[in-house]
């Protein structure tokens, strides 16, 4: 009984990780990327590297909605952050959002390329960039994952022992078991944490029950009792605006030495003008954010609103470590390493299913056998070189381009699909072995990254000779990461091809025994 009970967890941690495998190896791919997704943005955008960080001009910021937006149904100023040295203004008005980024102490517009930047990694990790359509399939994933993750659990019952057990030099299969092991016990944790949290900050989209019973569906009214927020009728009466510079300063003393994340005005201009004065949530494992709102015409105080109600602090603290805005630079590194240690973890999974199974389906008719290992190779080293290339496109395409944010995306996209259709090719046709296809299209990734910081110099002035002396690290550490992650590959491809190379030798006949 036990036995079976082992067989069938093996089964289901077989089967859940192969047909999730590939979407899951993109889920937590982006997802670490997601990690320094506003530094990703800055380095995508470097006609911001020349702005000088300086605190929040807001009175100046208020002058350029007001030039831009005088009838704007709602502003917001974001103010800026140690990741993000500038200042980002909105405003909705007729069902449309706009977004500008302006220098924190001029308050003039900066005009930069159109990018989706560390956004569309964001984008994709949560919902594929498919709305919610994409949300549900990467829930499905996510359960799929925390399936894989109990069940690994439960089949290996040296758990503690495997933590330290690592042979290279053992056969093929032995080797990548090691590899998966040591990459799924080394971070378990993290591992259940990061997938529990993600489905736990979408609830009401899995589970909206209680959405339905409660607000007829509406997000909108949950959040408005959920947070008391005020949102109130416009009065279509004109009045002029209190200084929001006065009311930030106000509000400050409200976060015990936290800063201040962004100011939002409802209805600016008219006489039932609300501004809502939030805390920056970069201090504190809560995501979501405390608020003081104020009458916009008098500045009278309104609410203080304090994240305190339990059942929301837990959503907001699970929230908080999936996205970790806390911890400064030294947690994000963490998450960052621990996320390619999950990325690692199911790439080897995948590997391991086809090694695992190799010499069983040497016929030529072990069709979907061969297809396993095409898409292998696609969505592991392929999704690495379609990364390369967004970048490149980055600096090459045009800054002035139309629509120049979705020719990035189109490359992306084309170079994944060219990957894909190589190795579908050679695999199904039995041109290469698979070896020989991890080889080429791991080189490719490993050229494009380890050039990235080249094409950088060629195409800006804020590359690694300008940024190190200066010490501006937020754009340094995206071309050494570039650099450092293509040299990885590289050793990762070269040692592949030496096992090509081993591997297709002709091996000796054993000799025969003299006197026997």
């Amino acid at each position: 009984m036990k036995e079976s009970f082992t067989q069938c967890m093996d089964w289901l941690h077989t089967w859940a990780g192969l047909l999730f495998g590939w979407l899951l190896f993109a889920i937590f791919f982006t997802g670490t990327l997601t990690v320094f997704d506003q530094e990703i943005t800055y380095w995508m955008k470097p006609e911001l590297h020349h702005v000088i960080p300086s605190p929040l001009n807001v009175d100046a910021a208020v002058r350029t909605l007001e030039q831009f937006a005088p009838q704007a149904e709602r502003w917001s100023i974001e103010l800026p952050s140690e990741r993000t040295p500038v200042s980002t203004i909105r405003w909705s008005q007729d069902g449309t959002s706009v977004a500008r980024m302006i220098n924190a102490k001029t308050g003039q517009p900066i005009t930069v390329r159109n990018t989706h930047g560390g956004e569309f990694f964001y984008r994709f990790h949560y919902q594929l960039l498919l709305d919610q359509a994409g949300t549900w399939i990467v829930g499905a994933a996510a359960m799929a994952m925390l399936a894989a993750l109990v069940t690994g659990i439960m089949i290996h019952h040296r758990i503690f022992k495997d933590f330290f057990t690592f042979r290279p030099g053992a056969s093929s299969h032995r080797s990548w078991l090691d590899a998966h092991n040591v990459t799924s016990v080394l971070a378990l944790p993290f591992h259940i944490m990061i997938t529990f949290s993600g489905l736990v900050i979408f609830w009401s989209i899995y589970m909206p029950a209680g959405l339905q019973v409660h607000y007829d569906g509406e997000m909108e009214g949950f959040w408005a009792e959920a947070e008391s927020f005020i949102e109130p009728e416009r009065a279509n009466q004109p009045a002029p605006l209190v200084s929001l510079r006065d009311l930030e300063r106000e509000a400050r003393p409200y976060w015990q030495g936290g800063q201040t994340r962004s100011i939002l005005v409802s209805h600016p201009g008219d006489r039932h003008a609300l501004v809502h004065v939030n805390r920056q949530s970069t201090d504190r494992l809560s995501l979501y954010s405390d608020r003081v709102s104020f009458d916009g015409e008098s500045g009278a105080l309104r609410t203080v609103w304090i994240n305190s109600k339990p059942a929301y602090m837990t959503q907001s603290v699970l929230s908080g470590l999936h996205f970790v805005q806390f911890g400064g630079a030294t947690i994000r590194w963490l998450y960052f390493g621990m996320g390619l240690a999950a990325s690692a973890m199911i790439a080897t999974g995948l590997v391991l299913w086809v090694v695992k199974r190799q010499g069983r389906h040497t016929t030529t008719d072990a069709v979907g056998y061969r297809l396993v290992e095409g898409v292998n190779v696609a969505a592991i080293a392929g999704l690495l070189a379609a990364t390369a290339t967004f970048f490149w496109a980055n600096r090459l395409l045009p800054a002035d381009l139309p629509a120049r944010e979705l020719r990035e995306l189109q490359i992306f996209f084309t170079a994944w699909s060219l990957c894909l259709g190589h190795a579908l090719i050679k695999k199904l046709f039995q041109l290469r072995p698979s070896l020989r296809i991890w080889k080429t299209q791991l080189s490719v990734a490993a050229l494009f990254f380890i050039l990235l910081p080249v094409v950088n110099v060629i195409t800006t002035e804020h590359h690694l000779f300008m940024t190190v002396p200066k010490g501006q690290w937020e754009v340094a550490a995206v071309d050494l990461t570039a650099l450092i992650g293509g040299l990885g590959l590289g050793w990762t491809a070269r040692r592949l091809d030496q096992l090509a190379r081993t591997s297709s030798r002709p091996r000796p006949s054993h000799p025969v025994a003299s006197g026997g």
